[in-house]
């Protein structure tokens, strides 16, 4: 995947960055979640309902390629460009995990991709050699993505037969999914970070973990998409 490496909204005619993959182009040049997006090179993008995925053209690129953007900053008067050199996007979806001491392992989960579950997993795994026996799951600014990705890691921190979520519609019949195993850490200490820009799948997940009791839930209130 070739861009600038960023997530974003449209909530009311403005593109509003509710992400920033770490280690993209976007991120070494300064841009923020919460920026809103005015101008894309000499175009305006922002009050002229322009629809997302034509917002996203924009962006998009060949590595190498330079697209100027511009934003209105929270506290700050004027507009701020950023000009933003397109590359490749990093794919990992775990961006750290480490011991935050001697008994309780960090892993900072940025969006639930094809590969998350099994990098999660290896995670989970290289941190209980170190001796991990708390977690703290942090899933602040994660917006989401593969359900089948959240519904695995989330399995993972509870025991089997359990409830994640339901899915039901007004033309379509309740589908319950349960876990079909004891988790790997099922009654590991646990914490979830979340906050505004958690969005979907992270909303489930920590949806569920409340649900059952597993955890305490930490942080702003969520995005309000899952």
């Amino acid at each position: 995947i070739e861009g600038i490496g960023i997530v974003f909204n449209v909530p009311s005619d403005t593109a509003t960055v509710i992400n920033v993959v770490v280690g993209g182009p976007s991120e070494k040049m300064g841009l923020q979640a919460g920026d809103k997006i005015i101008k894309i090179d000499t175009q305006i993008v922002a009050g002229v309902n322009m629809h997302q995925d034509s917002i996203v053209r924009l962006l998009k690129g060949p590595k190498g390629t330079k697209v100027d953007v511009h934003v209105k900053r929270y506290g700050e008067n004027n507009l701020i460009q950023f000009s933003i050199i397109r590359d490749k996007i990093p794919v990992t979806s775990v961006d750290v995990a480490y011991m935050a001491d001697s008994l309780t392992g960090y892993i900072k989960l940025s969006r639930f991709s094809m590969t998350s579950y099994a990098e999660v997993l290896g995670a989970i795994s290289d941190l209980m050699k170190q001796g991990m026996k708390q977690v703290i799951f942090d899933l602040r600014d994660n917006t989401g993505g593969y359900l089948d990705q959240a519904l695995k890691i989330t399995g993972e921190f509870l025991d089997e037969n359990l409830l994640v979520v339901y899915t039901e519609g007004l033309h379509r019949e309740r589908q319950d999914f349960f876990t079909h195993k004891r988790g790997f850490c099922y009654d590991m200490p646990l914490a979830v970070l979340i906050n505004e820009a958690s969005a979907s799948s992270s909303e489930i997940m920590a949806g569920a973990l409340q649900d059952n009791d597993r955890g305490t839930i930490i942080g702003r209130r969520s995005y309000g998409k899952g």
